[in-house]
């Protein structure tokens, strides 16, 4: 008795932290590289190809296994999934929607699978690659939407700094680089750029500028039928330029037709 009275109680505190989400709304996963900024010290800036190739790699793998995935985005060292569990009456969350297994299992497969990529192409990294992960719901796809659109947003500025101060690193050191960009606008930053390093800011990769995106694209196989397959785009729109394109993929599970 005083055994099943035990396991009782165990499982008892185990449960009151095995959070579930709500079922039959968009579920968003932020994946984030831990203390990336060090552990890439040695790499190209601002852009490494190499490095780029494993994020991309690991998005893809983490848009394949993560069921009900319907987008991923990447931008530096972020991946952002977007999970649908709506598409039919019968559709059941990727396990259950619990918070702790969709944390640890995400984060898991990122770490992995980037460590196995970057130790094949030989990347040079500092430390073992780690991941770490936050999930929360949004109440509407149209919120989805915006999520991913604010991070494109975010990636925009982000570049821009990482230009500006990667480059002017090359004649400068930080401490007047600091002084150099502190208080100016976006555009005085482009600028500064041009003016400083002549650097195109727009030379730069598009993936790079807007980030990388992975979602299915209907494509016509070998024995001609149809099929959903998973692609990687590195040239994205600007998405509050073409509303259209975030809004297909999301509302039909996929991007518009294109003949393979």
């Amino acid at each position: 008795m005083s055994n099943i009275k035990l396991k009782d109680r165990i499982f008892g505190y185990q449960e009151t932290s095995d959070y579930k989400l709500m079922s039959r709304v968009p579920i968003i996963i932020f994946i984030n590289g831990r203390a990336f900024s060090k552990n890439t010290e040695l790499l190209e800036k601002p852009y490494c190809n190499k490095f780029v190739d494993c994020m991309l790699s690991t998005t893809l793998q983490l848009a394949s296994e993560v069921e009900g995935c319907l987008f991923a985005y990447h931008h530096n060292d972020e991946i952002v999934l977007v999970l649908r569990n709506d598409q039919s009456v019968d559709t059941t969350p990727w396990y259950d929607n619990r918070l702790q297994k969709l944390c640890s299992i995400t984060s898991s497969i990122a770490s992995l699978h980037f460590s196995k990529c970057a130790t094949a192409i030989n990347l040079d990294l500092i430390s073992d690659p780690i991941f770490t992960s936050q999930v929360f719901m949004v109440p509407n796809i149209m919120e989805a939407i915006n999520t991913i659109i604010l991070k494109q947003q975010q990636n925009f500025h982000t570049s821009i700094q990482f230009a500006c101060f990667y480059e002017l690193l090359k004649k400068y050191d930080k401490y007047q680089i600091k002084e150099m960009l502190g208080g100016l606008s976006i555009d005085e930053k482009i600028d500064l750029l041009q003016q400083e390093c002549n650097i195109d800011f727009n030379s730069y990769p598009v993936s790079f500028r807007r980030g990388s995106a992975c979602y299915k694209v209907p494509r016509i196989i070998n024995d001609g039928t149809r099929k959903n397959k998973w692609s990687i785009n590195n040239e994205l729109p600007i998405f509050t330029k073409d509303q259209s394109f975030l809004s297909n993929i999301f509302k039909n599970g996929a991007d518009i037709f294109h003949g393979q």
